[in-house]
């Protein structure tokens, strides 16, 4: 008899057959436990504990090797529900282990085989991502996605693709959030999946708007709405996200539609105000920022605070929030609770850095041990291979010291196998080092002269962005690239001229001035790939690092930032007419040096007391 329609499980039926006059038995009661887990599991989960431990007692007497897999999977998704993370994860490596006898075996097909363990590695997957462990959700996923490919199954494509595209987008990567969010689309458009597309483009949507591509914003969200306006009702959650999507497209730089904006998001509001909605924060600051657009700025404090969540994490969407708080009480004359908020960016922007390195460390050790773990096992089969081959061949001397020679080889490779994942970790472990740094020179920088700016007369006229603010959205958009250790986005767009004097325009106490020499055939800014990328990001911090220390210390009330290229070097100069610089070992000036080391680059410095100071850097080309 079969016992297989585990969605629809007749669960009465098969526990009527078990009490029979002629119960199942062998291999059929083997699956008729398995179906009557999976029956029970929506509704009742003791019951489905019960079967799953006798279909596991079972699967060892009757060697089912395919249903132990499957039952330690459920229990593992058991655990999962009830957010019992390390339980889970324990149990999904024993399934992996089990599929891995099934390969051994022999007795099964390689479908089968796959299809298991593409169902494993996406279950833990999906584990690590409901735990915000990023880095842990992707590989997993990414082990999976060869094998769905491998059989075109392309609705499990379209969603690990899409999920992989989130996680990108979360850690703020826009350039791999994008790749896998269009392959979603890609894969959606193959199956016909016309939801997937939709919720893939939402995604995309998001990409753009971070990238102020109004363009692609355009194509994709007009799309996304194409798709949720005729099934609101359907998507009652997703709409509201959509129609928030088309009030930002209306609101970006340039394209200003102040009428269209007001018309999607009062739908909007309307729906989330008479429905009940888990997570309403999208919506509301999208009808902030309209309202901050028609200065009606008591009605934006209303939405904004709105926006707040209490239980929430140290996120970017909540540096957000704090920033147009901020905005909004200096806007309305309330200085102390515009501080006041200016600090919670700040409080939030250092705690999203940290916890996403504490996060990131933490996950690439977890790799570096399975990784090690996994070498280690196939280094014991290797090692009774070996053993068996000697056994069989063991015929004289020559061939005894061929076999060692061999063996000695193999035991050398693995030993540099598991040197390679260490010298791996190290390096991840330098490079986040490396971050916190950068989290210094950069966001230290332009928060110290964001505070400056707050203790001296705001130059903007009434009612326009102030000065200080509109710094202050320059390093929340730092953060997300210094966080995930990208390039500032004026940097990667245009590169180290643009961004110099876009920071110079920053500070109204510098100036910037750029001179090429006749020679000069390769710009600095077009040697991408070719050590430019690097050198430009090394000038680009310590022109920051300067310039903070010149108005932070020596109070310097005028500063020229120059950069000179020439065919064989590219020198930057920072210049301020300050009180001079008493000691030259002090840390900021020891991390520019450790900078430029590695290019060879030297650093000069000129100073007097009450002479001002110039600073030379030069970078060998």
């Amino acid at each position: 008899m079969a016992y297989n329609d585990h969605r629809n499980a007749k669960v009465d039926s098969l526990e009527a057959a078990l009490k029979s006059a002629n119960p199942p038995k062998g291999d059929d009661l083997l699956r008729a436990y398995d179906n009557l887990m999976r029956g029970w599991m929506p509704y009742d989960t003791q019951k489905a504990s019960e079967y799953g431990r006798k279909a596991l007692a079972l699967s060892y007497e009757r060697n089912g090797l395919n249903v132990r897999q499957n039952i330690l999977r459920l229990f593992a998704q058991m655990h999962y529900a009830r957010e019992e993370h390390d339980e889970a994860i324990r149990l999904f490596q024993w399934a992996l282990a089990v599929v891995d006898t099934m390969e051994q075996s022999g007795r099964y097909k390689q479908m089968d085989i796959d299809d298991a363990r593409s169902c494993t590695y996406g279950a833990i997957g999906n584990d690590y991502n409901i735990q915000d462990k990023h880095h842990l959700a992707i590989h997993y996923y990414q082990l999976a996605l060869p094998i769905f490919e491998k059989y075109n199954w392309t609705e499990s494509q379209t969603i690990l693709y899409h999920n992989i595209g989130e996680l990108y987008l979360t850690m703020g990567n826009l350039q791999e959030a994008e790749r896998n969010y269009l392959m979603a689309v890609k894969k959606s458009e193959a199956s016909g999946d016309s939801l997937m597309m939709a919720i893939a483009r939402k995604g995309l949507f998001k990409v753009y708007t971070r990238q102020d591509d109004y363009k692609q914003a355009k194509a994709t969200a007009e799309k996304c709405y194409a798709y949720y306006h005729p099934h609101r009702t359907e998507e009652p959650e997703d709409y509201p996200v959509v129609l928030a999507a088309m009030t930002r497209l209306n609101m970006m730089n340039g394209h200003e539609n102040l009428t269209a904006a007001k018309t999607y998001i009062h739908e909007a509001l309307t729906l989330v105000d008479s429905l009940c909605f888990e997570d309403k924060s999208d919506v509301y600051a999208a009808a902030c920022e309209v309202a901050m657009a028609e200065k009606q700025w008591q009605q934006a404090l209303g939405y904004a605070l709105q926006t707040i969540r209490p239980d929430s994490l140290a996120t970017t969407a909540d540096a957000s929030c704090y920033k147009m708080l901020a905005e909004i009480y200096t806007q309305l004359g309330q200085k102390d609770k515009a501080s006041l908020y200016i600090d919670k960016v700040y409080e939030v922007m250092t705690r999203y850095a940290t916890d996403h390195y504490q996060s990131g460390l933490s996950q690439m050790e977890v790799l570096y041990e399975t990784e090690k773990k996994e070498a280690q096992i196939a280094a014991l089969d290797k090692e009774r291979g070996l053993y068996l081959w000697l056994l069989a061949a063991a015929i004289g001397l020559i061939v005894l010291l061929s076999v060692l020679f061999i063996y000695r080889h193999l035991a050398h490779r693995r030993q540099k196998a598991l040197l390679a994942a260490k010298v791996a970790l190290e390096t991840e472990t330098k490079e986040r080092r490396i971050l916190a740094r950068d989290l210094h020179d950069s966001l230290g920088s332009m928060l110290s002269l964001l505070r400056i700016k707050c203790l001296t007369p705001d130059p903007s006229p009434k009612g326009e962005g102030s000065e200080y603010l509109k710094l202050l959205d320059a390093t929340i958009e730092e953060l997300r690239r210094v966080a995930h250790h990208l390039m500032p986005e004026e940097l990667l767009r245009n590169g180290l001229v643009s961004a110099l004097h876009d920071f110079a325009v920053s500070v109204p106490a510098a100036t910037f001035q750029h001179f090429e020499t006749e020679e000069v055939t390769t710009p600095l800014s077009t040697r991408r790939g070719g050590g430019g990328e690097a050198i430009e990001l090394t000038l680009y911090r310590c022109a920051y690092e300067l310039v903070n220390n010149a108005m932070k210390y020596a109070e310097a009330t005028h500063i020229d930032i120059q950069l000179m290229q020439t065919a064989s070097e590219v020198t930057l100069t920072v210049s301020d007419n300050g009180k001079g610089m008493a000691d030259g070992n002090g840390m900021g000036l020891q991390n520019i040096r450790e900078r430029i080391a590695p290019y060879h680059g030297t650093l000069r410095i000129v100073t007097g007391e009450n002479e001002g100071t110039e600073i030379n850097l030069t970078l060998p080309l």
